[in-house]
C-alpha cells in the first residue's frame, strides 16, 4: 500500500499517471469527434444525436463522471510536475529547458492552459445548454447560430484557436508518453507513432473545420 502511494508521489509515478490520463482522453476525443461529424449532415441528424444519449443518460453520466477523473488526474500531475521542474530549476529533454526543444514541449503548459479555458468554456456553454433546454429540435441551432455558440466570434475564435494548440499537445504528449511508458524504441512504439496523427493531426482539425464552417463561412462574422 505505502509502496503504491510512493511511486504514484514519485516524479516517474506523476509521468506514467499524465500519460495514460492524456491517452484516455485521446480516445474520449475521438470518439467524441466522430460524432459531431453528423453535424455537417444537418439539423435533424444532429438533433436527433444529441436527443438520443437521453435515453442513456445514467451511462452518460458515468463516463462524464470518468472523463472529470482523468482531466482531473492529468492536469493536477501535470501542474505538479511542472512546479517541481521549476523548483529544481532543471528540465527533461526535449522540454522546454532544452534547447533542441520543439515548438510542441516548449508550449505544453500554455497550451493546457488554455485548453482549459476552452473546457471551461464549452461546459457553460453547449454542455449546459443541451442539460436544461427541453427543445430537442434546438441542439443545432445553439451549436452553430446562437450567441452560445458558433453564432459568437468570440467563442468561434476561441474554438480556432484551441484546436491548434490541441494539436502541438497531443503531438508533443503522444511522443512523451511513449518515452515515460519506454515504449519509444519498440515495435509497438513506433507503430503508435506512425498512428498518432489520427489524434494530434486529423482530429484536432477536424473540430477547427466544424468551428471554421459554422462560426466563419457560414455567417458568424
Amino acid at each position: 500500500m505505502n509502496s503504491g502511494k510512493n511511486f504514484i508521489g514519485s516524479t516517474l509515478g506523476k509521468k506514467i499517471m499524465v500519460a495514460i490520463s492524456g491517452l484516455l482522453f485521446c480516445f474520449f476525443l475521438l470518439f467524441h469527434f466522430a460524432n459531431n461529424l453528423i453535424i455537417f449532415t444537418g439539423a435533424d441528424n444532429f438533433n436527433f444525436l444529441v436527443s438520443s444519449l437521453e435515453k442513456i443518460k445514467p451511462l452518460v453520466r458515468l463516463l462524464e463522471v470518468l472523463l472529470v477523473i482523468i482531466l482531473i488526474t492529468h492536469i493536477i500531475n501535470t501542474v505538479l510536475l511542472t512546479l517541481k521542474s521549476k523548483r529544481s530549476g532543471s528540465a527533461p529533454k526535449n522540454t522546454a529547458g532544452s534547447k533542441h526543444s520543439t515548438f510542441s514541449s516548449r508550449t505544453m503548459f500554455f497550451s493546457g492552459s488554455i485548453l482549459f479555458i476552452f473546457i471551461v468554456t464549452h461546459l457553460s456553454t453547449f454542455w449546459y445548454n443541451f442539460q436544461i433546454t427541453e427543445n430537442h429540435s434546438s441542439y443545432y441551432k445553439i451549436v452553430t447560430d446562437s450567441q452560445l455558440g458558433f453564432g459568437n466570434i468570440f467563442i468561434t475564435l476561441l474554438y480556432l484557436m484551441a484546436m491548434i494548440f490541441l494539436g502541438f499537445h497531443i503531438k508533443h504528449g503522444f511522443s512523451s508518453a511513449l518515452i515515460t511508458l519506454g515504449l519509444s524504441s519498440t515495435i509497438l512504439g513506433r507503430l503508435i507513432n506512425k498512428i498518432a496523427f489520427l489524434f494530434w493531426l486529423v482530429i484536432p482539425s477536424g473540430f477547427f473545420m466544424i468551428a471554421f464552417w459554422f462560426g466563419i463561412l457560414k455567417g458568424g462574422l
